[in-house]
Formats: C-alpha cells, sequence, structure tokens
C-alpha cells in the first residue's frame, strides 16, 4: 500500500526548519493542480493590511499541517503503538495535507458573499477532482471519501478526526506559530515538540499528561493572544468588511443586469449556486484573479464600486469604534443618519461581533491523564488559567474613517457613536 518516494524530500521551512515526504502518494498530491493553487491564495486573508508580513500561504500551511501530523504519528507509534495501520496513518496524514485544499480567495471574506464554504469545497475536491482522487484512489476506491469524511468530521475515524479539528489539533499547532512569525508578534509562540510529547492517544480521543499542563496553557495562551490581537485585529476587521461590501456591491449590479467588469472565473459565482458550479470552475478562482478585477473595479463606471475598491487596493480602509450593541432601533437610527449625509448604509456602514477564541470547556475540550494511564477531567477543572480564558464578544461600528473624525458634515454621526459607547 505505501510506496516510497526515490529518495526523501525536503522542504525548508521556517516553522519546522525541514518537512520531510517519503510517501510517493503524498508527494504527488502535492504536486496537483488543485494543491499548487494554494500559492496563491494566502493563509490570512487581509490581514497583510494590518501586518505587513502576513503574506504567507495556504500552501505553506499545510506543509506545515501535515509536518506536524507526521511528527505526532511518529510520537503515537513510537511510544503508543497507534495507528498501527499503514491506511489509517496515510489517511491522517492526507487530510492534515488536505484539509485546506477548498480554500478560496482572501480566506473567509469572499465565500460569506458568494456564500459557499471552504469544507464543503474541499470535500467535493478530494472525490470529484480526477488527478486530487485518482492518487487517493491508490490506496483503495474507498480512500477519497473517507479523506472527505475525516474532513467533515464524521465518526468514523474519530481519532483522526480529532487531530484534525478540536482544541488540541495539528491544524491550529501549525497556524498558530506560523502566522505569530509571519506578523511579527510573539505572543503566538509555544513549545510545539514539547506539546507533542505530552499528548497520548486513549481509545477515540487525545489527552495531555498532566504533567505537561502548563505546556498546554502557554498553547491555550497563545490562542487566546493571537485571536485577540491578530486575527480580529480592527484593521483586519475592517478591511474584511470592506472587501465583502466590494463584492457584495458587484453582486448587486450583476444581479440587476448592470453593466460590470467581470472576468471569465468570476462568472459562474455570480450567475448560478455553488452547487451549480463545478470543481474546475472552482479551482480557477484565487488571488491573482481576484487582484487584477479588483484594480479593474477602481475604474468601474459605478460610483459606489469604484470607490470602495479605490479604498481597498489602495489601503483607505474602514475604521471601527467600539459601543454597546445597538438594539434594531439605534441600527436604524443610524444607517437613516448615512443616508442622509449621502452614504449608502448598505456599503458604508457595518455591525460587527467579534468574539474572542477562549477555551470552550464543552466542546471537545482536553482531557488530562495521570501518570498510572488514569483518566482525568477538562483541563479547566485543574487550571485557574484555562478557566480564566473564556471566549468575550464586542461590538463594533465600521463605516469610513472620515465619518469615525467627524470631518466636516459627518460631525453629528460622530457625535451619535460617541453617545453610543459603553
Amino acid at each position: 500500500m505505501i510506496e516510497w518516494v526515490d529518495k526523501e524530500k525536503v522542504f525548508k521551512d521556517p516553522v519546522h526548519d525541514y518537512i520531510y515526504v517519503k510517501d510517493s502518494l503524498i508527494w504527488d498530491l502535492i504536486n496537483t493542480r488543485a494543491f499548487q493553487r494554494l500559492r496563491r491564495v494566502k493563509q490570512l486573508g487581509t490581514s497583510f493590511l494590518t501586518y505587513h508580513g502576513a503574506e504567507h500561504s495556504r500552501f505553506t500551511h499545510s506543509l506545515g499541517t501535515y509536518e506536524t501530523m507526521r511528527k505526532v504519528l511518529s510520537h503515537f507509534e513510537r511510544n503508543f503503538g497507534w495507528p498501527g495501520d499503514d491506511r489509517v496513518r496515510m489517511l491522517a496524514l492526507c487530510a492534515a495535507l488536505l484539509h485546506d485544499i477548498g480554500h478560496g480567495p482572501f480566506s473567509h471574506t469572499v465565500e460569506r458573499v458568494f456564500q459557499f464554504h471552504h469544507e464543503t469545497w474541499t470535500q467535493r475536491i478530494l472525490i470529484e477532482d480526477p488527478e486530487v482522487s485518482r492518487i487517493l484512489k491508490r490506496i483503495d476506491d474507498e480512500f477519497p471519501q473517507d479523506v472527505a469524511d475525516v474532513i467533515a468530521k464524521k465518526d468514523k475515524f474519530p481519532l483522526v478526526v480529532k487531530l484534525i479539528s478540536s482544541q488540541l489539533d495539528v491544524d491550529r499547532m501549525d497556524y498558530l506559530l506560523r502566522d505569530a512569525l509571519n506578523t511579527g508578534v510573539t505572543y503566538g509562540a509555544f513549545e510545539l515538540e514539547r506539546l507533542i510529547r505530552v499528548m497520548r492517544p486513549v481509545g477515540d480521543d487525545v489527552v495531555v499528561k498532566k504533567s505537561g499542563m502548563k505546556t498546554v496553557e502557554q498553547y491555550i495562551l497563545a490562542r487566546y493572544f493571537m485571536y485577540s490581537q491578530v486575527y480580529l485585529h480592527p484593521v483586519t476587521v475592517g478591511s474584511d468588511v470592506l472587501l465583502r461590501h466590494v463584492v457584495s456591491r458587484v453582486k448587486k449590479l450583476w444581479d440587476r443586469g448592470d453593466d460590470v467588469f467581470l472576468v471569465d472565473e468570476l462568472k459562474p459565482f455570480l450567475s448560478r449556486k455553488a452547487d451549480e458550479i463545478s470543481v474546475a470552475e472552482y479551482l480557477e478562482l484565487d488571488e491573482s484573479v481576484m487582484n487584477y478585477t479588483l484594480q479593474r473595479w477602481t475604474r468601474a463606471e459605478d460610483p459606489i464600486l469604484r470607490d470602495l475598491s479605490d479604498r481597498f487596493v489602495n489601503r483607505r480602509l474602514f475604521g471601527g469604534v467600539d459601543t454597546r450593541e445597538l438594539k434594531e432601533v439605534e441600527r436604524e437610527t443610524i444607517r437613516e443618519m448615512f443616508r442622509t449625509h449621502g452614504l449608502n448604509p448598505d456599503y458604508y456602514l457595518s455591525f460587527q461581533t467579534a468574539t474572542t477564541g477562549g477555551y470552550h470547556m464543552y466542546k471537545q475540550g482536553i482531557k488530562l491523564v495521570d501518570e498510572s494511564g488514569r483518566l482525568l477531567d477538562d483541563i479547566s477543572k485543574y487550571s485557574g488559567l484555562v478557566r480564566s480564558l473564556q471566549p468575550e464578544s464586542k461590538f463594533r461600528i465600521f463605516c469610513p474613517k472620515e465619518v469615525l473624525r467627524g470631518e466636516g458634515s459627518y460631525k453629528p454621526i460622530r457625535g451619535w457613536l460617541d453617545a453610543m459607547r459603553d
């Protein structure tokens, strides 16, 4: 079942130092068109407008997730005899490598407007893309579906699912370190090798030695700070909102039959539902397509599309202001104020609730095990630090910065926003 490459392949990597590939199936998957496309999709979407170093791709993160899984499996095999089955081992490695293959341009921002989900596209690519599916079927005919089922978090391979998607998974382990490195922040760091060493496979679960609790606390704390300081940074959220409004305006113009520039690669997403778009059409869409199109939209005839696109391309982003959460009547009041001042609130105003990535005690929690192998309770029962890191929500209003500054005729809007602060 396992085919080795003639010579071990090595990727030099800033997080793992080296990424090793010995399986020819993994090497062939890396060289598919679908996987190489991930070089043209940024890992952090619009965060490059906040942190200029955040130019790393889904390709690099996917390789890193594979390498993290390889390290975890090596630790499990050496010390606990799991998985002990070449097929399950390859299932875990392939799921780690391919877990993001369905991501579209600019992370989650564009998919919200086009109403497709990257995990659904990942599953379709694994099964429907002839190149990827053919390689996976070298294991057996059911293997593409099994990898897709792991991505979908189905119960057939519960331990593999936990390693791919849980509060202690190889996906998060890589992206926290990689995103911290590329954004230049330091609070996303934790000891990866030590964290892997304290992990244990127990039945269908992954648990952690109680003596390694401090290492897990470091990992959970890193995730908490990365969400609050990087992933939910107000500048990033503001750029996401702006880009989403650009695409929403294009969709509005297209739906009502107005003339709007579109490259062929974008037309299926505006004219058909997601399940009517082929995998081949989906794989044509990447950030090179979007960046070219955004540049063209800065010269659009429609004044709203032209202005929004120019704001995004030239980094005149929306700003945010913290307020208490507004009632619907208050939201309508501010919408009407925007209309009065010549700003369409559908495109120049957004209400956002951001929730920090705390620890969910009752959502696939991290369980501990003592030195005798006795299964203990959730880590939150033993760690006051973890208990304190609960998810927190913050309400913000996003709009053009000149409005937030109260420039010219916008002064009454700024005064109203100040009155809505906590």
